[in-house]
């Protein structure tokens, strides 16, 4: 450390590309301020990170691309964004970066600042256990520290000799604070909770899919949880048919829903966690899906099968995920008035899957691993 820096206050950049790396990264934010609330933390996010004490200059939603197709057609945007994002860290020169998940971009940024003395985390191991594991070594090349939230992650990064802590899952510890109030409603149906994605493209492939299903279950009071980073005009298709959107109850409508119709990704995990019974649902553009295919190494796409290594969950992907088969499928799970034997097997999920992914304390582990390479 430099006599300047050693005047200064301690610096961080935290980078996250969506909204669950929001979420996680106000987490963090709020536990490294505790240890040290005179760090100085910048970096890319949104109002969860904002809220906790980080000063954000980009808002995530412009950064989130999934998918190989679409990461194509908007490759030079990301390169700009890359090179924006690189330049705004140099010139910030924080002690340390912290990659939130979003490996795709993260990874990049940390490569690109790796030789300019400024330490290079990353939070939420990209999966290489599903998928292309030989990316593991570009990994090590990019970062100096990898904190892991799943235990079986752990083996991977220590057969190459990587620095890895394994910190627990930022969901347990957000989970907690869930109120215990139920979703306020104007009927008796039980709820069908519609979980259509964060990214305009899972929207634009999903969302007409949920609406056609939930139209053919009159037995049940349909809402769609909208996505933080998305306006209500994303969502017109449902406001159009008389299915409401809300904002910023997502949690609370998981606990209250008697089933649900859930989008890959993390939201499936944390409506196992909050004991919904649901399907795990995927479409995305013809090309993507094959180049993934192609390269995956798992038999499941969705997080808690993954985790419990066996198919507790039904997972419709691409043809499969079309409006009769999931009104089969949630009609197998609930039958309009209480639960199916099925349906209750999901509920029982949450004990096991806490079980594996830790304690309460991801955000203070990983806060006090950080601040120990400073």
């Amino acid at each position: 450390m430099n006599s300047e820096q050693s005047k200064r206050p301690r610096r961080l950049f935290l980078l996250a590309g969506e909204a669950s790396g929001d979420l996680y990264g106000g987490q963090l934010a709020k536990a490294l301020l505790e240890q040290d609330p005179h760090l100085e933390i910048r970096g890319w996010g949104g109002e969860l990170m904002e809220a906790a004490g980080v000063k954000i200059s980009t808002h995530y939603k412009e950064l989130a691309f999934m998918g190989f197709w679409e990461v194509l057609k908007n490759i030079g945007t990301i390169r700009r964004n890359l090179q924006r994002c690189t330049a705004e860290i140099l010139d910030f020169q924080p002690d340390a970066f912290v990659g939130i998940d979003f490996p795709g971009f993260n990874l990049r940024v940390a490569a690109n600042i790796r030789k300019s003395n400024i330490f290079t985390h990353h939070y939420i191991s990209p999966s290489i256990w599903a998928w292309n594991a030989r990316r593991i070594h570009r990994i090590k090349r990019s970062v100096q520290r990898m904190h892991v939230a799943m235990p079986f992650e752990l083996a991977a990064y220590e057969s190459v000799q990587m620095d890895v802590r394994f910190v627990g899952h930022p969901l347990i510890a957000s989970l907690e604070t869930v109120p215990k109030e139920s979703f306020p409603r104007d009927s008796d149906l039980p709820l069908l909770a519609l979980l259509p994605g964060s990214r305009s493209q899972e929207l634009k492939h999903l969302l007409p899919v949920f609406i056609e299903t939930a139209q053919s279950l009159p037995q049940f009071q349909a809402i769609i949880a909208g996505a933080p980073g998305q306006e209500l005009a994303a969502y017109a298709l449902a406001t159009e048919a008389g299915i409401p959107v809300v904002f910023d109850q997502t949690r609370i409508l998981i606990r209250s829903a008697a089933v649900g119709l859930v989008t890959s990704g993390t939201a499936t995990l944390e409506a196992s966690l909050l004991g919904l019974p649901q399907i795990i649902c995927y479409r995305t553009s013809f090309l993507t899906h094959r180049i993934a295919r192609m390269l995956a190494k798992v038999e499941w796409i969705g997080l808690p099968n993954i985790l419990l290594n066996h198919s507790v969950i039904p997972e419709r992907i691409q043809a499969e995920c079309n409006a009769p088969r999931l009104h089969q499928d949630i009609k197998s799970l609930h039958n309009g008035h209480d639960l199916t034997a099925g349906g209750r097997k999901q509920q029982e999920l949450a004990a096991s899957l806490k079980s594996l992914l830790g304690s309460e304390s991801a955000a203070t582990n990983t806060a006090e691993s950080i601040l120990e390479c400073l």
